[in-house]
């Protein structure tokens, strides 16, 4: 049975004075995301999207208190890299359909190939018994 996730996974656990003084980071750049394979971006979804609403909560907390919110920044930051992960999910989406009608395609271009063969194999044997059969009738 799985233990429910408490409620300090909702709040930063850098103390305010310190999150008023650090640098943020930077946000996941598209190029970066496309080295990424489908789990290692399904995991930093999952960071992101965690790390968002721990934000969400830090914003209502300091609107409720009055308070300015600490490295607004990280926000902006944090939507980026997800937006940059949906980007590139996109991107590798249309390549797949685009390859999966390249290869249906080829499919059919294959099969009417074979039965091109096989109607000029039909055809050649009805001209040829039309042939003996006009021989037979003179």
């Amino acid at each position: 049975m799985p233990m429910a996730m408490p409620l300090e996974d909702f709040r930063d656990p850098v103390p305010r004075m310190d999150r008023m003084r650090e640098i943020v980071g930077r946000q996941w750049s598209v190029k970066e995301i496309r080295r990424k394979s489908y789990d290692d971006l399904q995991k930093l979804w999952l960071v992101l999207y965690k790390e968002r609403n721990m934000l969400l909560t830090e914003l209502q907390i300091s609107r409720r208190r009055q308070l300015k919110f600490p490295q607004p920044e990280r926000m902006k930051k944090c939507q980026k890299s997800m937006g940059a992960i949906k980007y590139v999910l996109g991107e590798r989406k249309i390549a797949a359909i685009a390859h999966h009608a390249e290869k249906k395609m080829l499919q059919e271009l294959q099969s009417n190939d074979a039965m091109d063969d096989v109607n000029e194999e039909t055809l050649e044997k009805d001209v040829g018994d039309d042939d003996d059969e006009a021989k037979k009738k003179p």
